[in-house]
């Protein structure tokens, strides 16, 4: 009979393990945990230790999660970026040096065996202050619950029951955009189940942004956006390599460094010509600067401001929850570089405009490789017309600023042979007003004397108060587009620069980071998902970027899609109040079709999503009321606090931009609106202005501008 042998555990093991257990632990912080302790083996990939160089816009979200001023982090990023890599560097950093009970929820079962399976195991079997602080016990070790010492780790399924019967001081929600629609607010759920906690707590939420819709934050109200609009909203930046100028990649930022390629190409030649684009100096960035640009980045949270030398100003603002967005073109790890990337969107895209079906592949590649939201295509609801009109206000004149004003923006238009001009006065709460209408006839393709003249008189215009007091109202801001037939943008450019050399345009203002000037140059791009509002400088070539007396030229770059949705939206309001437009009633022609209205309504959104022209008539005044909207935007206005605004939109008794009218206004501004709806005043290109009959059908309104005659 063969003897039995046992086999005993050697002391020496007992001993280090009991000794182990008393030693006090080091505490470190997530970042510094893993890359002193977190072993990588990607096979085919990267095998070795962590490295924050290579996503070093992970090491400020890990940093955060034991910062004791937050109580949330959301990150928002899109597929293979490394977010998750947070969550993993935070239970490494929870086992071996500040164990507390942790719960990760995961959208569905598949997902949960999944990912425990090929990441969580071999994660524990990888290191060795995972394996030997885990349980022996079978129990310990299961595919859902693990024992560590001194901690339990719980991977759930988000279901209703799981989110009410469980306790835990540190929480990660995993994908939150991909949970059930019919459990409601996950995130408020999770926050009960780590209250006894207290400040001790952290949950960790990262998503893609599957649930928020384009890039107005007034469209974040689920999942992972809208965590991140209550955040304290941090943006990646960094440097161009040409010429040193910060930006971001993402965008909701100020300055935003764009993917550019030559979108009508071949597929492949997009993809070999794909590049990021400076906003400062326009320089082509290739795809292999990006790793030495994200070394050099850094993140910007609301309230602080990056200029483009890199000197930070104003301090971030106090929120419990902190908000880190990640872009795809951040990612180190996307198979082709960001050539492959701007392939994918755009081959989606043409399959969804020739087809008008597959979406769904155009909003994963928007969403889960660009990670950011989709824009939906959608038709806007019709306008009609001649209903615009109807509502059109005959106690209003043009030219006259009537109660509820607080400031004006006026916006140019250039055509080929004249610049059309609309003002736009701006109340509470986005409440607005059409002012005047002028068309200039000018050759802005050639004229200089023409674009100096112009803003010299929009520099100085005035518009009567409708109280009788004897006041004026000045222009806030004015707009221009810089585009136009061959020449154009050339003109443009160098007018913006003599009314700066002659110290005619100042800078008034900053909001959310971008500058605005009394004078602004403007450039709609039709994208989609083109950033909503970004200040640029094109034109500068300088590698000093700390040289600011050249007096280059901002531009303001605005997403067209975005902004005439907007406007579409204030058209549909019914009834004054938040939002709603008033027209006077010298806008209309005599009889229906009234010129301008039709204009209003001229483009519609197509299947794709973007706005195009929708009949025969002209589309300037949906630029003009859009122009204005955007120089309104840049001067803060969704910004207001209106019942302490700032000296410029005070109420008329104290407003600053309300003057003594220097002298009468012109006669026709005491004519009725249905006389001044017969005649248009046009101002030539050398200054003088004339009368004459009403014939051209798109300029049957007249011009109210003291100074401008």
């Amino acid at each position: 009979m063969k003897a039995e042998t046992t086999t005993f555990v050697r002391a020496s093991s007992l001993f280090a393990d009991a000794a182990l257990a008393h030693l006090p632990r080091e505490r470190l912080d997530v970042a510094t945990c893993a890359a002193e302790h977190r072993w990588l083996n990607n096979q085919g990939s990267y095998v070795g230790r962590w490295q924050h160089g290579r996503t070093p816009y992970l090491v400020e979200p890990m940093e955060t999660l034991t910062s004791p001023d937050h109580l949330a982090v959301a990150v928002v990023g899109p597929a293979r970026s490394g977010k998750t890599s947070v969550a993993e560097n935070w239970f490494l950093q929870s086992v071996i040096s500040d164990p507390a009970n942790l719960l990760w929820y995961m959208p569905s079962e598949p997902a949960l065996t999944s990912y425990v399976k090929q990441e969580i195991n071999p994660m524990i079997e990888l290191h060795d202050d995972l394996r030997r602080r885990i349980g022996s016990r079978p129990v310990d070790n299961s595919l859902g619950f693990k024992r560590f010492r001194g901690m339990t780790a719980q991977f759930l399924t988000v279901a209703y029951n799981n989110l009410i019967a469980k306790t835990a001081s540190r929480i990660v929600l995993d994908e939150i955009d991909a949970y059930p629609e019919g459990l409601g607010d996950v995130y408020a759920l999770a926050d009960l189940r780590r209250q006894t906690a207290g400040a001790e707590s952290m949950i960790l939420v990262v998503s893609h942004p599957d649930r928020a819709r384009g890039l107005s934050d007034r469209r974040w109200n689920a999942g992972i956006m809208k965590l991140y609009a209550q955040s304290d909203r941090r943006t990646w930046w960094w440097p161009c390599p040409h010429c040193g100028a910060w930006s971001s990649p993402c965008p909701s930022a100020a300055r935003v460094m764009v993917l550019d390629y030559p979108s009508e190409a071949s597929l492949d030649a997009i993809e070999a010509e794909a590049c990021l684009r400076c906003p400062s100096c326009a320089a082509a960035i290739e795809d292999g600067a990006r790793q030495a640009m994200n070394v050099a980045g850094r993140w910007i949270g609301a309230g602080q401001v990056l200029d483009e030398d890199g000197e930070v100003t104003g301090e971030p603002i106090g929120r419990p929850i902190a908000g880190f967005w990640i872009v795809g073109v951040m990612s180190p790890f996307i198979i082709g570089g960001i050539g492959a990337l701007a392939r994918a969107y755009e081959g989606a895209r043409r399959t969804f405009e020739e087809s008008g079906e597959d979406e769904r592949a155009l909003r994963d590649v928007v969403v889960k490789r660009f990670g950011v939201p989709y824009e939906a295509p959608r038709q806007v609801g019709a306008l009609d017309a001649n209903v615009i009109a109807d509502r059109a206000e005959p106690d209003l004149q043009l030219g006259v600023v009537p109660n509820g004003v607080r400031f004006l923006t006026a916006f140019v238009d250039v055509q080929v042979n004249r610049f059309e001009v609309l003002v736009r006065g701006w109340g509470r709460d986005g409440e607005s007003w059409a002012i005047d209408v002028q068309h200039h006839r000018a050759d802005p393709a050639a004229m200089r004397e023409h674009w100096d003249a112009l803003l010299d008189r929009l520099l100085d215009a005035t518009f009567p108060l409708a109280d009788g007091s004897g006041r004026a109202m000045r222009l806030r801001a004015i707009g221009c587009d810089s585009g136009g037939a061959a020449g154009v943008t050339a003109q443009a450019y160098a007018a913006w620069r003599r009314v700066f050399v002659r110290k005619r345009v100042k800078l008034i203002g900053r909001t959310d980071g971008r500058e605005s000037w009394s004078v602004m140059l403007t450039k709609g791009v039709g994208s989609i998902n083109a950033a909503h509002l970004t200040v640029t400088r094109p034109d500068s070539e300088r590698q000093d970027r700390r040289v600011r007396a050249s007096g280059t030229v901002p531009l303001a770059q605005f997403n067209a899609n975005a902004f005439k949705d907007d406007l579409a939206g204030q058209l549909a309001r019914p009834e004054p109040g938040p939002r709603y437009v008033h027209f006077p009633a010298g806008l209309r022609d005599a009889t229906a079709p009234h010129a301008f209205f039709e204009g209003l309504v001229a483009e519609a959104r197509n299947r794709r999503g973007v706005w195009d022209r929708a009949g025969s008539a002209r589309n300037e005044p949906l630029d003009l009321m859009v122009g204005c909207h955007v120089i309104a935007h840049l001067n803060g206005l969704a910004r207001i606090d209106w019942e302490r605004p700032p000296a410029w939109a005070a109420p008329w008794n104290r407003n600053a931009l309300v003057v003594p009218i220097e002298a009468p206004p012109a006669a026709d501004a005491r004519r009725s609106p249905a006389e001044a709806g017969a005649s248009v005043r046009s101002a030539d290109g050398d200054g003088s202005a004339t009368e004459r009959p009403g014939a051209d059908r798109a300029g049957r309104v007249r011009q109210l501008v003291s100074k401008l005659a």
